[in-house]
């Protein structure tokens, strides 16, 4: 897993973010790892990392800053973080634009991982930053997310060719058997899914 997006079915609310946790882990394991908040709505890794909210991402797709010269250096130098950055993007099609594919080609080149906390699934930059990645995180919430709607998700994201590796499951549903239910048909789309694809 070379390059991973992380996605949430809902609007982040508590501050947290499995992006930072897996750059964390990989880059204390000695792989040199980029971070990129990406989530331009509700940008957090610049508070997680008690950051100045300076140059980051939206400078960069706004044509003002190279991202390598933007980079927060942590974990003794293994650990770049890329935060959302102080601009206002007007045009969220920039996250399909050329530019943004030769962005993330110069930190590739330059880093062995690439992990990205993206924004939720329902924001049209997210479906372009699926197409830019090998694989893709999912968060879900089992007691608001139906199941057809889950499939909805997994179904677009494995349209732009991206593999889901993992579903994340937040805020369980209170009972054992309606979690392991849901679990139970959303593997079983996913599979029937792949057969076909």
């Amino acid at each position: 897993m070379h390059s991973v997006l992380v996605t949430n079915t809902r609007v982040y609310s508590n501050g947290y973010s499995i992006a930072a946790d897996i750059a964390q882990m990989l880059a204390r394991n000695g792989k040199k790892v980029v971070l990129i908040d990406a989530d331009l709505h509700r940008p957090i890794l610049h508070k997680m990392f008690d950051l100045p909210k300076g140059l980051g991402l939206s400078d960069v797709l706004n044509n003002h800053r190279s991202p390598l010269s933007v980079l927060n250096i942590k974990e003794n130098g293994n650990l770049a973080i890329l935060t959302g950055g102080i601009d206002r993007i007007a045009n969220f099609d920039l996250f399909s634009s050329e530019k943004m594919v030769e962005h993330f080609q110069l930190l590739n080149n330059e880093h062995d991982r690439i992990i990205i906390h993206g924004p939720p699934f329902f924001y049209s930059e997210t479906i372009a930053l699926a197409a830019l990645v090998e694989t893709v995180i999912m968060l879900i919430h089992p007691g608001t997310n139906k199941t057809d709607t889950s499939r909805a998700i997994i179904d677009k994201f494995q349209r732009t060719g991206a593999t889901i590796v993992g579903i994340v499951m937040r805020e369980q549903p209170r009972y054992q058997a309606n979690q392991s239910a849901f679990i139970d048909r959303l593997l079983a789309f996913d599979k029937q899914t792949r057969q076909f694809s």
